[in-house]
């Protein structure tokens, strides 16, 4: 669940080595399913349901990714993925293995981790950093994986943590700004202590 209560400040996050210990692998009856053409509505209303593109419609944030993604279907049936529940067949979350530019070169991110609020702390957040990160062991082995995250998502950065992903003070990638100096306060309030000190011990450049 995203507070939307809290301000925009833009964070960004870099894991130069995954700690592999914080993997969660899927239960029985969940599977992981890539991206297939037509699944952009898919991707619109698990968004929707985590709290992203409040003031949009479905058919809006829809289109909103295809705009941005669209042309690259390939891509987007080897690194974006879904948890789906067999039974039911319904989408539980998502998340991209992305690659953006950064000084002329392409570098992995971490994209658009999404879960439906109605699962919710249920570990499928872990499971879907764990299934990109595996992605990224094929496909960027030994590359700095960098994500881009706010305040509002303070639940989603503690785990980003565990995962090895540090708060950086001055890097970033593609457009992407870096407040840091203005993010870390807004944090502060909405963690506990232990976690805070952890982010600021871990903090990269």
């Amino acid at each position: 669940m995203i507070d939307a209560s809290i301000e925009y400040k833009s964070i960004i996050m870099r894991c130069d080595r995954i700690d592999k210990s914080a993997y969660l692998e899927l239960p029985s009856g969940v599977e992981a399913v890539f991206y297939k053409e037509g699944m952009e509505t898919v991707w619109a209303k698990v968004q929707k349901a985590a709290g992203e593109f409040s003031e949009a419609s479905v058919s809006d944030a829809a289109a909103c990714f295809m705009e941005r993604y669209g042309a690259r279907q390939q891509e987007l049936s080897e690194r974006c993925l879904f948890l789906k529940e067999q039974e039911t067949g319904r989408y539980i979350g998502t998340c991209m293995a992305w690659f953006e530019q950064k000084n002329g070169e392409r570098v992995p991110v971490l994209h658009w981790l999404a879960v439906d609020d109605a699962y919710a702390g249920n570990g499928y957040a872990r499971m879907l950093i764990t299934q990109v990160m595996k992605l990224f062991e094929r496909f960027a082995k030994g590359q700095k994986i960098y994500l881009h995250t706010q305040p509002c998502s303070y639940k989603a950065i503690k785990l980003y943590n565990d995962f090895g992903f540090s708060i950086t003070k001055t890097d970033t990638y593609g457009t992407a700004v870096n407040e840091y100096e203005e993010a870390m306060p807004l944090l502060k309030r909405h963690i506990t202590a232990e976690t805070y000190e952890k982010l600021l011990q871990t903090a990269l450049l």
